[in-house]
């Protein structure tokens, strides 16, 4: 007898940042989200040509390898510049996950996944709150704290935390 069950797909879901660097906020999204979806790519975004980031591309790759390492092979990372929807569409991705922490966060997002929808019906953006123990987490503000040689064990792994000390020359 044949079975009339559908095959099940496998969703595939794109979780798009700067990740400058990851910080422990960008990492409870991503444990969340192998819940979820089959894989899921923690996807590093740049502009070449207007990039002001402090970890390159592939430092920011190799961060990130290093803090979901467990989580492979339903989470994997790579890089790529250019429109997400696009890269989604190159790869085979269904779904966007983003993060929100505030209000502020929602209104910038919605707008962005109303475009994404736009141009690609077929990408589905869905919208995680963050951890409230991790809502303040920012990558801008862990640097910024980091370059006067504080110490954020609550905000980044401390393999993150050496190489901004690294990076920023703090020792």
């Amino acid at each position: 007898m044949v079975s009339k069950q559908k095959e099940h797909a496998k969703t595939i879901a794109v979780y798009p940042g700067s990740f400058d660097p990851i910080h422990n906020g960008h990492i409870d999204v991503i444990r969340r989200s192998v819940q979820l979806f089959d894989e899921v790519i923690v996807a590093v975004t740049y502009n070449p040509h207007k990039d002001s980031a402090l970890f390159t591309p592939d430092e920011r790759v190799e961060m990130i390898r290093d803090v979901v390492h467990d989580l492979e092979p339903r989470a994997r990372v790579d890089k790529f510049s250019g429109l997400t929807v696009d890269y989604c569409e190159r790869i085979g991705a269904q779904v966007i996950i983003r993060s929100l922490r505030a209000v502020t966060d929602f209104d910038y997002e919605l707008q962005m996944a109303n475009m994404n929808k736009q141009m690609k019906p077929s990408v589905e953006t869905i919208f995680l709150p963050a951890n409230p123990k991790l809502f303040f987490s920012a990558s801008r503000l862990i640097k910024e704290v980091a370059s006067y040689g504080q110490r954020v064990p609550d905000l980044v792994p401390e393999a993150v935390m050496n190489r901004l000390r690294r990076k920023l020359k703090i020792e």
